[in-house]
């Protein structure tokens, strides 16, 4: 039995999250939170993530960046891939969240092939 690497998701639009596990589930087993509350529960469990997905723009209080900044100071996700898609455009979104500790920045819309194949680096 082949047992599949743990992605998280943060991702609050219910569409993109749909398509996240359509397209990621083939390889990861995906655990998909919808804010940041259901972010930091994940990580308080014992569950061990091999890769992140995180959206900057979040409904809730945090947004990404500081979701990013939190899951850096765990010790065991210190240098765990994270990558972002956002539709946040701009040089300067992308500066700020490969300081957060972002390993790949993507801009929305992201073709679903080139998804898949940012995240083959890190299985």
């Amino acid at each position: 039995m082949n047992i599949k690497p743990k992605l998280l998701i943060v991702e609050d639009d219910e569409l993109n999250r749909l398509v996240y596990q359509g397209v990621l589930s083939k390889i990861f087993d995906l655990i998909i939170c919808k804010n940041d509350e259901d972010f930091i529960n994940e990580l308080k469990k014992e569950n061990t993530f091999h890769a992140f997905l995180i959206d900057l723009s979040l409904k809730g209080n945090k947004d990404g960046i500081q979701l990013i900044k939190e899951l850096r100071e765990f010790e065991k996700y210190k240098t765990i891939p994270v990558v972002v898609v956002t539709a946040h455009a701009y040089k300067k979104d992308e500066e700020t969240a490969l300081a957060a500790g972002a390993t790949k920045f993507l801009r929305k819309p992201v073709d679903n092939k080139k998804l898949l194949n940012e995240f083959m680096d890190y299985i």
